[in-house]
């Protein structure tokens, strides 16, 4: 019983952050402004020319790897932290698991090392999509 009474702060603390999470997204919802999809407030907007192209153009994916990276470098930093200052890192079990968790992230790294060359995106397609979209509004002011 004394263990529960130990986790009365916790749950509240708890219960207080789901409250405050449910009150910030029903306030966004109230406070936003109400537009009609078709309108032209959800146009792309170009400061002051008319929108060319596509407004969705695609994001250099070596920046989501590196964020990766660094999560789960963090993680196992925090593991092995841990680890290091509890007692039970002197039993053979404990060490075993430990050595394959870091040997897992390592191989986790290096592949994701290994693939990061691939997955940078110079914006070419971008660009690409640019100059499709220029060329077929040129043709279509021409007719």
């Amino acid at each position: 019983m004394r263990l529960f009474v130990d986790f009365i702060p916790v749950v509240v603390w708890a219960l207080l952050a789901v409250v405050l999470v449910i009150v910030m997204l029903l306030a966004s919802w109230v406070l936003r402004p109400h537009v009609l999809q078709n309108s032209s407030k959800t146009s792309p907007y170009e400061c002051g020319e008319d929108p060319i192209g596509p407004a969705r153009i695609s994001y250099p994916y070596n920046y989501i790897v590196y964020t990766i990276l660094f999560v789960v470098i963090d993680v196992m930093g925090a593991f092995l932290w841990l680890l290091s200052a509890s007692t039970l890192r002197l039993e053979a079990l404990i060490l075993w698991q430990a050595l394959i968790f870091i040997a897992l992230i390592m191989g986790a790294i290096s592949f994701s090392m290994r693939i990061l060359p691939q997955a940078a995106l110079d914006g070419k397609e971008t660009l690409e999509l640019y100059h499709e979209a220029k060329k077929a509004q040129k043709t279509k002011h021409m007719h």
